[in-house]
């Protein structure tokens, strides 16, 4: 089969794979209907790398497919099933999974970045990880199961309340299905500062209040949030400074974008003076099944995030799209 393979800081190859075999007996095997590019993937291929990855690997990890083996362990009910899958596998053995904090295990080996993943026809998964998803949700919805699951982590976390204020910093794939699960669970208003208008746009679609860039916000802060906001989510990775800032007396901050190379200058004396709540949260949590109810109920629509179908060969282009700013999600299909 082809590929997608990592090869390192700022490379990846198209390749002849040979096709995956189930080595674990709690394993299945599942061909890939359709997988997103991550803005993980991006940090992964920039130069330097912004998040961490093994030289060799499969990328891919946000994907739908349908189980067409299974190991002698996993349950075989699950062949022929179509499934979302956590790409993160929790062991269900060290401290933080005993103590119920698996979003914090300490033996994950993550699909796609360390482990093979799903920019690939086929790509074997743990059978506990397979998330069974309705035939009539579009593949490129599917595909974005993962992500939701991870930003209804993060707005859990944050206990976000009905009429609350919360602003929003990128208007990326994260940043825009905060803007949904946020509108969804009552926040009002709900700011999202992107200086990218094919962004913006897509935020409004997804329902954010209003849209503005860095200089409105600075000129406009008074007016959007007289009292600051009431919940922070650092979409983009390098903005914990501004979220400091923006947030009001006793907010809560979701700290979820991810880049190793920034190092923002605090002003901690202000996270002391508000009483701020700030926390890190990045993958799922007990999540995937609220995560499909919405998809499969219609509740949220992500339709207006997806730039582009492409095929695997296109990859590269969705990479450079995505790290442009032009595109919020690129959908591949490996088939």
């Amino acid at each position: 089969m082809q590929a997608i393979v990592f090869e390192e800081a700022g490379q990846m190859t198209l390749q002849d794979r040979p096709m995956p075999q189930i080595d674990r007996p709690d394993d299945v095997l599942i061909a890939v209907e359709a997988c997103g590019i991550c803005g993980t993937d991006v940090q992964i291929l920039n130069v330097p790398p912004g998040h961490p990855a093994t030289p060799g690997v499969i990328m891919g990890h946000e994907f739908v497919g349908r189980v067409i083996a299974a190991g002698p362990s996993a349950d075989p009910a699950l062949v022929g099933q179509r499934v979302v899958v956590d790409p993160d596998p929790k062991c269900g053995a060290c401290v933080s999974c005993r103590a119920g904090r698996p979003a914090t295990c300490s033996n994950i080996v993550a699909l796609g970045i360390f482990r093979d993943g799903a920019l690939a026809s086929h790509v074997v998964a743990p059978a506990p990880a397979c998330h069974p998803i309705a035939e009539h949700v579009p593949a490129e919805i599917a595909a974005m199961v993962e992500p939701l699951a991870c930003v209804i982590n993060g707005t859990q976390r944050a206990a976000t309340r009905p009429g609350e204020s919360a602003i929003i910093f990128g208007a990326g794939a994260i940043g825009c299905l905060f803007t949904a699960v946020l509108r969804a669970s009552g926040a009002h208003p709900v700011i999202v500062v992107e200086p990218r208008p094919e962004r913006a746009s897509v935020a409004l679609a997804l329902g954010a209040t209003a849209v503005v860039t860095p200089d409105e916000l600075a000129a406009r802060r008074h007016e959007l949030l007289p009292d600051g906001a009431d919940i922070v989510v650092d979409a983009v990775g390098s903005v914990l400074a501004q979220a400091i800032d923006i947030a009001g007396q006793s907010g809560r901050l979701v700290i979820f974008g991810m880049n190793a190379n920034a190092r923002p200058p605090i002003h901690q004396t202000q996270i002391t003076e508000k009483g701020l709540t700030i926390m890190g949260s990045y993958i799922t949590d007990f999540t995937f099944p609220p995560a499909i109810r919405l998809v499969e109920s219609g509740l949220v629509d992500l339709r207006p995030m997806v730039s582009a179908i492409l095929p695997l060969a296109s990859t590269g282009d969705g990479i450079a799209r995505l790290r442009s700013g032009e595109a919020t999600k690129i959908i591949i299909t490996p088939a």
